[in-house]
């Protein structure tokens, strides 16, 4: 697969080339549905290699690549090649919104004095860009790495006279200059002044207008997901038999760790012993709230009949701790309920472009410690996280949930 351009307007065509490798497998999937296509795409020039487990997300690869999600669409990425960065336009965003708290108040006649972008480049930050690495997040550690921006940014303030002007941008200097401190705490490593320019009217508008500019060092960070297109929940294991040729035994291998999503959404089961104290989830829902139901429920396999509680935080109480007070009990709720039962929502992973709308799909966090650990004793102790569809949008919707215990 390749790129060309050229520039007819001239006497000779200017071409452009980038070439492409396209990968694909056609192997069995994991959920028993017969085979499909997943592969890679590898960027000849700069040796990146995305992953594509869907056809159409091909044509997004290559358009990164190509730089043709920019700031009038999409996202030119930051960071450097092959590493999963902010976007150019929200990191410069962020840093202008920074600066212009320190802008005075405009008056209600005049234009609204502003800070602008004169240049900017990127720069690397540490090693590899990798500011902390296995930080805990709510589903296994992550990856914090930061990059810079090297900018000069101006400063235009607006008056009824050469000296408004003067004062205003006076007391942007000062602010900036004063602040030093917590323009640090922003992400704001170097600031200094570099010019600034003599007042001019404008007599159109009719004000005087002055601006100064600062060189700045901006450093930014971010959570990398290195490309990934979601979380291993399950791994398929083929081996072969020497009982005969072709002979082979399957097995699919799942830890504490489940994924829903239009493809399925099989119950996650753990049976004792183990010792559970943390409740973790992802989810991601392109549409409206997930319809259907979630429903926890621990038995004993004793036969004893199960006790309905009316929340999580019921059903925790009564199910962990060393003397639990019920062995057999369950609770069901809405998704949404569920998932807010499990603590504040927080800005989770980006992965993938599950509704396929060209931006990466970005996950939100939920993560509940237990205060007394949830034990399971015996072999015949069993917790089951289920979900069952219903009325309402299900997760046909594009709606993609992780959910993960954490044992002890």
């Amino acid at each position: 697969m390749g790129s060309t351009g050229s520039d007819v307007a001239g006497d000779q065509d200017v071409v452009l080339a980038r070439s492409f490798v396209v990968r694909g497998l056609l192997e069995p999937m994991d959920d028993g549905r017969g085979v499909g296509w997943h592969g890679t795409v590898t960027d000849v020039e700069t040796g990146h290699r995305a992953r594509w487990e869907r056809p159409e997300e091909i044509g997004r690869i290559v358009a990164d690549a190509l730089g043709l999600r920019d700031a009038l669409g999409l996202a030119v990425r930051l960071a450097g090649v092959g590493m999963a960065g902010p976007a150019l336009t929200d990191v410069v965003a962020d840093m202008l919104g920074a600066l212009g708290t320190r802008l005075p108040p405009p008056a209600a006649t005049l234009p609204p004095h502003n800070v602008t972008l004169e240049t900017v480049r990127d720069r690397a930050a540490g090693l590899g860009g990798i500011r902390e690495d296995g930080r805990a997040g709510a589903l296994g550690t992550r990856t914090l790495r930061s990059g810079r921006l090297e900018a000069r940014v101006r400063f235009q303030v607006w008056g009824a006279g050469p000296s408004d002007v003067d004062s205003a941008l006076l007391a942007v200097q000062t602010a900036v200059l004063d602040d030093v401190d917590d323009l640090r705490a922003d992400g704001f490593l170097r600031v200094a002044a570099s010019g600034a320019t003599l007042a001019v009217e404008e007599a159109s508008v009719p004000a005087w207008r002055k601006t100064g500019s600062f060189d700045v060092l901006y450093e930014y960070t971010f959570d990398d997901d290195e490309d990934a297109l979601g979380l291993v929940a399950r791994i398929p294991v083929n081996a072969s038999l020497d009982i005969g040729p072709g002979a082979t035994e399957s097995e699919t291998l799942t830890d504490a760790m489940v994924r829903w999503d239009e493809e399925g959404a099989s119950a996650l089961s753990l049976r004792g012993p183990a010792t559970l104290t943390r409740l973790s989830a992802l989810s991601f829902v392109a549409g409206a709230a997930l319809g259907g139901s979630v429903t926890l429920s621990r038995t004993s396999g004793s036969g004893a009949p199960v006790v309905h509680l009316p929340d999580l935080d019921a059903f925790l109480a009564q199910t962990t701790g060393a003397d639990p007070a019920l062995a057999d009990a369950d609770v069901t709720g809405a998704p949404a309920t569920f998932l807010a039962s499990l603590g504040t929502p927080a800005p989770g992973a980006t992965l993938g472009d599950w509704d396929l709308d060209g931006v990466l799909d970005a996950y939100t966090a939920h993560d509940r410690r237990f205060d007394e650990p949830l034990a399971l004793r015996t072999t015949t102790d069993r917790l089951t996280l289920a979900y069952t569809s219903g009325a309402g949008p299900g997760l046909d919707q594009s709606a993609v949930v992780y959910l993960r215990f954490e044992k002890s």
